[in-house]
């Protein structure tokens, strides 16, 4: 049972590191290099599928790595979790704006602010790819050092 949970904790977290990572250095890029209003069409679905799916990883995350500390009585798993939910209040301060701009019914893609939303997207983004990454980073260094 405990090797299923390690297993499931570290698939699943680096599953959101991956997509995290694909929309840095994938989807953002090929938003800069279409036309706007093309971007927009694409940032609409992928932001509407991505952001819910991000969301239900890292509630599952956690829940397996607090019923892991439960049972090995070692709260560094669970300590790691809540520690990536840091990316929730970054998320809802400085990304929703621009994320709630983009995905409006009547955005204007040819606006200044649209075009200035879809460039800082990315830079926005990157800091929660960083910190995914250093989360997913800090379970397999607490795996492989400190599990036995």
């Amino acid at each position: 049972m405990i090797d299923l949970l390690i297993i499931l904790i570290i698939l699943i977290m680096g599953t959101q590191f991956g997509v995290a990572l694909t929309s840095s250095i994938i989807v953002h890029p090929i938003l800069k290099m279409i036309t706007r209003p093309a971007a927009i069409e694409v940032f609409k679905p992928f932001f509407d599928k991505t952001h819910k799916i991000v969301l239900s990883m890292s509630i599952v995350v956690s829940i397996l790595a607090l019923v892991l500390s439960i049972i090995t009585k070692n709260w560094w798993w669970f300590g790691i979790s809540v520690l990536m939910h840091l990316n929730g209040p970054y998320t809802l301060k400085y990304m929703m704006p621009t994320n709630r701009r983009l995905m409006e019914n009547d955005v204007d893609p040819n606006s200044d602010q649209t075009k200035k939303d879809l460039l800082n997207w990315g830079n926005l983004h990157a800091v929660r790819t960083i910190w995914n990454g250093l989360i997913f980073l800090a379970f397999v260094l607490f795996l492989v050092y400190f599990v036995k």
